[in-house]
């Protein structure tokens, strides 16, 4: 009996330890089972360990080798399974990690839970066949072994129940949280501004959170913190009643219908601001249908007597802003030339590597005022209206707003532009996953002349239906703005390969690399003084 429980326990030990390394992509899946298994699916070869399969058909033929030997001894067999147990265990090498696990209460909860039920299936379900067995023999501990190793494998279920069993417990805390954060929005008078879109939130958040500052005591929800448990952890951290805040501008986001609604029935928002409509997420919307409803919850949330600004220059954007509610409606353009029906337009615009020069032009009061900005890349045209849309309604002249935008800086890893050392001019555009800023940053490389333009990029996700296409046209743009493109991950970025060909480009001057690692390696030997990089996209690493 001790045998059994040692080899049992060892399994056990085994299966909690790959529970341990799987519970970092549960995280990245933000605790949705479904996607999280269907990950497991697509990427089953770095899910299961190969060690585990040549362990498990090894063990078993050996096993079978020692029966029809007569050698079905129980210190042969413990041996046997210990090295099997042993070789499956042994590390291999490790890939690239670029998001560690996070021991959050809830993912700390999580595991224990997922814990337990490993141990629970390979001890019990041990025993009883211990109990059944008339004595211990070689074969009992092959069947242990057995066991065990079903129970490595289903070791993602092991998660994925945990997350059901917890779903209560969880549920309940989410409600204490959510009202915590409600009852401290309620003692301040504080004024809240949503700002939802697929793509450009972070960045006009930002600018209008240094624009407004320049009269208001402003505070924003951090970094790129759009969920309803990221916006109450916020509130109920960081945001002080008590502090006198004339402005609280959050960052709504949403995977499916109903997620924005939530968040606005909490912060009750008094005006907003709605950046774009596009296939960023597609996958898990399903049709652009599905993001004009949810963006638009935003829109409805704002009272009739508040005011939500819109980019004119998106089709889907300007339809809503057309609905005429609230009363309200202030539509924004840059295009060549701008919508007639927008407010406050930007015309004549000088785009250079030393940033953005551009005329903000309001029709209503025709008020007028020349921006300028180090900011680089057209879309942050469309985001410093947006943002100077609601200051400006807010009480701040034109003249006060460019004031504020001429000391703008970028927003991290969206289109930031640094010199290296060496002299090499980085486009860090690390989290820039959607076709329009993809395009708008190849525009950016493409200003520098005096040497070599490279882009580094896994490509676009969560595009759904558009993901060949779209990344397809990922690859004809780079052709015609690149002198070199280095791809990361040779199977993700066949779209972008197809379109790179296609487009005729010189195949010598296309890299196709396994990791982002391999990919700096590459251009650190490369490239040299007057040279430029453009790191467009850095995916999780449930996508390498």
């Amino acid at each position: 009996m001790i045998a059994v429980l040692l080899l049992a326990a060892f399994w056990a030990a085994l299966t909690c330890w790959r529970i341990y390394r799987l519970a970092r992509f549960f995280q990245i899946e933000e605790y949705m089972s479904s996607r999280f298994l269907r990950w497991i699916i697509a990427k089953r070869e770095r899910s299961t360990p190969n060690r585990f399969v040549e362990g498990t058909v090894m063990g078993l033929v050996l096993m079978v080798a020692l029966t029809a030997f007569g050698l079905d001894t129980l210190a042969i067999h413990i041996g046997l399974w210990a090295a099997i147990i042993v070789f499956i265990a042994w590390p291999e090498p490790v890939k690239e990690v670029k998001k560690t696990f996070k021991a959050t209460q809830r993912a700390v909860r999580l595991l224990v839970t997922a814990f337990v039920l490993a141990i629970v299936f390979n001890l019990g379900l041990s025993l009883i066949l211990a109990g059944l067995a008339d004595e211990i023999t070689g074969s009992t501990l092959g069947a242990v072994s057995l066991i065990g190793m079903i129970a490595y494998l289903l070791a993602p279920l092991a998660l994925s129940a945990a997350n059901i069993l917890m779903y209560p417990v969880e549920s309940s805390m989410r409600r204490m949280f959510r009202e915590r954060a409600r009852q401290r929005l309620a003692q301040s008078r504080v004024k809240v501004i949503g700002i939802t879109g697929s793509f450009g939130k972070t960045s006009t958040k930002d600018y209008l959170h240094h624009i407004l500052s320049g009269r208001y005591k402003v505070i924003k929800t951090p970094k790129s913190y759009n969920t309803l448990m990221g916006v109450c952890l916020v509130i109920n951290n960081e945001f002080d009643p008590n502090a006198g805040d004339d402005y609280f501008i959050i960052e709504m986001g949403a995977y499916i219908p109903g997620e924005i609604k939530r968040i606005c029935e909490l912060t009750k928002p008094q005006a907003g601001i709605v950046s774009a409509v596009g296939p960023q997420h597609l996958e898990r919307f399903g049709t652009l249908e599905n993001v004009v409803t949810a963006k638009y919850e935003l829109v409805e949330a704002v009272p009739k007597d508040g005011f939500v600004v819109f980019n004119f220059d998106d089709e889907l954007v300007r339809g809503m802003g057309q609905r005429g509610y609230p009363d309200t409606c202030i539509g924004v353009s840059y295009g060549n030339p701008p919508r007639e029906d927008a407010r406050l337009i930007a015309q004549n615009i000088q785009h250079t590597l030393d940033g953005l020069k551009f005329d903000v032009v309001d029709r209503q009061t025709n008020e007028e005022r020349t921006f300028s900005t180090t900011l680089i890349g057209l879309h942050n045209v469309t985001n410093i209206l947006l943002a100077t849309a609601v200051a400006h309604q807010l009480g701040m002249s034109l003249a006060e707003i460019g004031l504020r935008v001429a000391t703008l800086n970028a927003t991290e890893h969206r289109l930031k532009q640094t010199r290296l050392p060496n002299g090499v001019m980085m486009l860090d555009d690390a989290y820039n996953t959607n076709p329009v800023g993809s395009a708008s940053a190849l525009e950016v490389l493409k200003l520098n002349q005096n040497g070599r333009r490279v882009l580094i990029t896994p490509g676009m996700v969560e595009l759904g239906p558009l993901h060949e296409q779209e990344n397809e046209k990922l690859g004809q743009r780079a052709a015609a703005a690149c002198t070199d493109i280095v791809l990361v991950g040779v199977e993700q970025t066949k779209p972008i390969q197809r379109g790179v060909k296609n487009a005729g480009f010189d195949e010598t001057h296309l890299h196709v690399f396994e990791t982002v690692t391999e990919a700096i390696q590459w251009y650190q030997a490369e490239l040299k003084a007057g040279d430029a990089v453009l790191i467009l996209n850095d995916l999780p690493d449930n996508y390498m």
